[in-house]
Formats: C-alpha cells, sequence, structure tokens
C-alpha cells in the first residue's frame, strides 16, 4: 500500500511538474493575444460631418484601437461546414459564408460591390441581428444566417456566374455612418457606389493586417483568419477593410 502511495505521489508530482509549463505557456499566449486584440492607446476624436453620435465625447480617449477579424465559412456537404482559405480560387456553385467579430461594441456596415458599379448591403440585415448594425464587441456574426423567407434556416452566398472577383467592403465605425443604411426595410438595400468610394478615400486609416491561425481572447482560433487593425491615433474614427474572393469557372 505504501508502494503504491509513494508511486501515485511521484505521478502526479511529475504530472505536475509537465503541465505547469503548459498552462504558464497557455496564460502567457491568452495574455499575448489580449494585448494584440485590445491594443490600448490615446486616440484623437474626429468630428465627421456623415457620423452621428449617441453622445458627446472628449477630444482625446484612451481606448483600444479598432481591430477586426473576419473568416470565410464553406458549404462542404448537407452537414458539413469548413473555415476555407479566401486565397483559394472558389468555383461557380461553391456556398460560402463571412463571419466577423470585432473587438469592440460600434457599427458594422458590409457591402457587396461589383466593379464600376453600385452596390448592396448585406449588412445590416432584418434576418441577422434583429435588422440591427451595432454590434457588440467578442460576438461572431455571420452572413447570411438564415433565410426564413426562402423556408430555410441555414442559407449561404452561392458563387454564380460570371467569373470574376467578388468584392465585399466591410466598415466598422465608433458611430453611426448617416450616408449609409443603418435601417432598411428589405434584404440587399442599394448603396451608392460613390458614397463607399468617398468614405474609403476620405479615411486616414492606418491599416495593420495579419492572417493564419489567429485566436480572438477566450475563442478557439480560426485557421484562415485575417485581422484589420486601424493604428492611427490621430484619427481612429473607423476601420474599412477590403474583401476579394477569386471565382473561378
Amino acid at each position: 500500500m505504501r508502494i503504491r502511495f509513494l508511486t501515485l505521489v511521484f505521478g502526479l508530482t511529475a504530472m505536475a511538474s509537465l503541465i505547469a509549463p503548459c498552462f504558464v505557456g497557455l496564460v502567457d499566449a491568452q495574455k499575448q493575444g489580449a494585448t494584440l486584440w485590445y491594443p490600448v492607446a490615446t486616440v484623437k476624436r474626429v468630428d465627421k460631418p456623415n457620423r452621428q453620435r449617441a453622445q458627446p465625447v472628449p477630444r482625446t480617449q484612451k481606448t483600444a484601437l479598432l481591430t477586426l477579424q473576419w473568416h470565410v465559412i464553406k458549404r462542404v456537404s448537407d452537414t458539413k461546414r469548413a473555415e476555407a482559405d479566401p486565397s483559394k480560387e472558389f468555383q461557380t456553385g461553391d456556398r460560402l459564408k463571412l463571419a466577423i467579430t470585432t473587438n469592440q461594441n460600434g457599427y458594422l456596415y458590409i457591402v457587396s460591390q461589383p466593379h464600376d458599379k453600385d452596390g448592396v448591403m448585406l449588412f445590416p440585415d432584418l434576418r441577422i441581428n434583429k435588422g440591427q448594425n451595432y454590434v457588440l464587441k467578442d460576438t461572431e456574426y455571420v452572413v447570411p444566417s438564415y433565410c426564413p423567407k426562402l423556408g430555410q434556416e441555414d442559407c449561404w452566398f452561392k458563387m454564380t456566374p460570371p467569373a470574376g472577383t467578388e468584392t465585399m467592403i466591410v466598415i466598422f465605425s465608433r458611430d453611426k455612418i448617416t450616408d449609409l443604411p443603418n435601417e432598411i426595410s428589405t434584404p440587399y438595400a442599394p448603396v451608392k457606389r460613390d458614397i463607399v468610394e468617398q468614405l474609403i478615400a476620405s479615411s486616414q486609416q492606418k491599416v495593420k493586417q495579419s492572417s493564419g491561425a489567429l485566436a480572438i481572447p477566450g475563442k478557439r482560433a480560426a485557421r484562415y483568419a485575417t485581422r484589420v487593425q486601424n493604428t492611427n491615433l490621430e484619427d481612429n474614427e473607423e476601420l474599412i477593410a477590403t474583401i476579394e474572393l477569386t471565382h473561378g469557372e
């Protein structure tokens, strides 16, 4: 009995010695991930003519830099989905979703923007988040989510001809942007191309981007994630990301 007891104690001690460094490494990784996801800095708050603030803000504010992360989900079969590498070519018939998470509360807009044409609003959408474009931090929003009018609880974007580049513009703002639809009555509300182009041209953002297996603190790492951050301390009012997916035949 004594031998067994000593053996058990030794085994637990040895196991603890092996687990402890792993646990410390995990904690360190989480801290590092939190630092990258919630980088706090003193930023200058800029008044812009096409913004609507819920309340007054100070001239400077200590806050997290605007950051978002996205990845693409592909339908493999009726019962299986998988993360897809957005750098690879997609084919006609492929069914996709876009998943986006932000590091703070704010206003999210996603526009499908064909080349040299007006676009359509993918988010906000009456079928997602109760039609609201005010999103909560660390919450994943999947577009499209569901299509009750089509009798489908689970729906997807389908790659249809012609082949080319599918472009989506993702805009994340601290304040409501009055030039874009914030409340829509029907899905896929039209968006004038010049409005989107003006927002991009007038933004003073400095973009830092990274891709790969990226984890948001407290969540499982996405295999093919892209993280975008506005690092401009003089104008951190919005973050605009362009997503381009190659569509083959």
